[in-house]
């Protein structure tokens, strides 16, 4: 496949930029999926049958209409996606808005399907009102996806506090193996990005920490002009966890980061995300994150104006982060990514209509 190449000089201290060089190469794109509902480019997990490696992308099928409608696609690639073909509809959990997967450390592959959302009109007068009791659908796998047991999850939150809106992939654990996973609130009192826990494998949630309020945001220097505070949280090469967090629509408005050094019960000062030498603004949708075995911390983000981009921390933490690399500068909608092996991603973009597959190779060069 024909690929474009970018050479980042990348920081491995926080005030010291070009100690290291990251070659990215992009590789050529293909298609996913076509179809009229299309709306997001879902969420993809890697599934193992023997020596054989399938990665399957879950996708919502229906418009971007806050769960009028339900539904979900998928399509599967055994070439590393090279080439897609369409798999079973509403699998592994029939009926979803949303739902993806997440591999567990004892190689165990669960679902999250939310079936159910809140009423966005009603999001200032959510207190006291809860989130319907079936709101929230658990998958778990131990044969690799071929046999999957269902149950029902809850999310508890104090009513008199607000409502959990959604939670947001993706499904890790603390070192207790704890299952933690972030959500955003709706609440009369301030809208807030949380981290959930769960000590059951998923069928009950709490509230372990507040990651970041619309207040702390402000004082972080960032204006706020949504309620969709989409955020991403992934585990760095020191073992501390970086949460980056979306605060508007426009390509102005700067996402925003902190780090937890104590497994994410508490969280550091919210600051504006910059990248690059010259410290420019990150702007973007729902964000990605994802540690490469490498050490390379990767966050992807996406905006209609900006396209899908790419910054990459080189030392792992997140502190320091790259000029950005245009993957496609054609994709507006929220965009997904899985690592396939120790130095590759797979980009997943929507746009008219598709879903493509961009492969994305991370290699660091020898000075």
């Amino acid at each position: 496949m024909k690929s474009v190449s970018l050479l980042f000089l990348l920081a491995t201290a926080s005030t010291a930029f070009a100690a290291e060089t990251i070659r990215v190469d992009v590789a050529k794109p293909t298609t996913v999926a076509e179809g009229n509902g299309i709306t997001g480019a879902g969420w993809a997990a890697i599934v193992t049958d023997g020596p054989r490696r399938t990665v399957e992308l879950i996708y919502p099928n229906h418009p971007d209409d806050f769960g009028v409608t339900a539904g979900t696609s998928r399509s599967r690639s055994i070439d590393d996606g090279m080439t897609w073909t369409q798999a079973g509809n509403d699998r592994p959990i029939a009926g979803m808005v949303d739902l993806w997967q997440d591999r567990l450390r004892d190689g165990t592959l669960v679902a999250l399907g939310i079936r159910r959302l809140p009423d966005p009109k009603l999001r200032g007068y959510l207190d006291g009102g809860g989130t319907p009791s079936d709101a929230y659908v658990l998958g778990d796998s131990r044969d690799e996806g071929r046999t999957w047991t269902i149950a029902t999850a809850a999310i508890r939150y104090p009513p008199e506090s607000g409502v959990v809106a959604r939670p947001l992939p993706h499904i890790f654990e603390d070192e207790q193996a704890a299952w933690l996973m972030p959500a955003y609130v709706w609440s009369k009192a301030g809208h807030r990005a949380v981290l959930l826990e769960s000590s059951d494998r998923g069928r009950i949630w709490d509230v372990r920490s507040t990651i970041a309020t619309v207040a702390a945001v402000r004082e972080g220097g960032a204006a706020v002009s949504t309620p969709w505070l989409e955020t991403a949280v992934a585990r760095t090469a020191d073992g501390s966890l970086r949460a980056v967090m979306r605060t508007g629509s426009s390509a102005e408005s700067s996402l925003v980061t902190t780090h937890s050094s104590d497994d994410g019960r508490s969280w550091s000062r919210v600051e504006k995300l910059l990248a690059g030498p010259e410290r420019q603004i990150v702007a973007g949708k729902l964000p990605n994150l994802q540690l490469m075995p490498n050490g390379l911390l990767v966050l992807l983000t996406s905006h209609t104006k900006l396209g899908c981009r790419l910054y990459v921390a080189a030392d792992g933490t997140g502190r320091t982060w790259s000029e950005a690399h245009v993957v496609t500068p054609i994709s507006g909608g929220n965009t997904s990514m899985v690592r396939l092996d120790d130095k590759t991603l797979l980009v997943f973009t929507p746009s008219s209509k598709r879903i493509s597959c961009h492969r994305v190779t991370l290699k660091a060069l020898q000075k």
